[in-house]
């Protein structure tokens, strides 16, 4: 449907206007990650450019880089248990789906980070957009969410 929003990870813009999920992945990087990452992620001299790394990732390529990054999973080699733990963790937060409350992405490992939000896949869809050059660095403005179907 023309109105409903785009699977996790994916970015909707219509007339300059960004769906829920790209609006929350800007809000969560200008919360927490532009201090480092520049204003539209364009990188500083303390972190890189993400505007040109996140081109080369999938959805889950980024969830593994942002989940590792943070210590929420652990890159051990060789060890097929922990490789497993980690490929299954992954595969839990790529299935997940925007639910009709608050329409957000949970990720389990995330539950009780204080810093960073549960929606690295809204993270990611934000910063594809900017990546695609399709939304500039400021701040985005939402589309209006769908009016609610009355039953017939």
């Amino acid at each position: 449907a023309p109105d409903a929003p785009p699977p996790p990870g994916e970015y909707r813009i219509v007339g300059g206007k960004v769906d829920r999920g790209t609006f929350t992945g800007w809000r969560l990087f200008h919360s927490s990650c532009h201090g480092c990452h520049g204003v539209g992620g364009v990188g500083t001299d303390l972190a890189p450019n993400l505007l040109e790394r996140v081109r080369t990732m999938t959805p889950r390529d980024f969830a593994d880089r942002v989940l590792t990054n943070y210590g929420l999973l652990a890159r051990l080699p060789g060890d097929d248990r922990s490789a497993a733990s980690r490929a299954a963790l992954l595969d839990e937060v790529m299935r997940r789906q925007r639910g009709a409350r608050g329409q957000t992405v949970v990720m389990p490992a995330w539950e009780d980070h204080a810093r960073v939000q549960p929606h690295v896949l809204d993270l990611y869809a934000y910063l594809m957009a900017r990546a695609d050059g399709q939304l500039g660095p400021g701040k985005p403005v939402p589309l209006p969410s769908p009016a609610p179907r009355r039953a017939r």
